[in-house]
């Protein structure tokens, strides 16, 4: 299994808009694709501002299928949806060792 990590620095006022938005949108399209897992948001105890989405896929080839027409009508959407864009500011991925 591998991890998406998204970083994003959005004020404390708007996360509930973007969270919603993104549900509604991105985990929406998301779960449609093969080797999606799952989504959580993390909130950062020590800055309010940021947020982490944490995506599950099984495996970096399911991740990386999503074609990018994809991607980009639904980064419309979304953008639309919450009335501005807002830049990633780390995309990282982590493998899940078995412990």
């Amino acid at each position: 299994m591998v991890v998406e990590h998204l970083t994003f620095r959005i004020p404390l006022a708007l996360q509930a808009k973007f969270l919603a938005c993104d549900a509604e949108i991105w985990t929406a399209t998301l779960a449609r694709q093969d080797g999606f897992v799952s989504k959580d948001y993390w909130a950062d105890a020590s800055d309010p501002d940021m947020l982490h989405l944490l995506i599950r896929w099984t495996s970096h080839d399911h991740w990386h299928a999503v074609p990018k027409t994809l991607l980009d009508e639904t980064g419309r959407r979304f953008t639309a949806a919450v009335g501005q864009a807002w830049p990633t500011l780390s995309c990282t991925a982590y493998d899940v060792l078995s412990g």
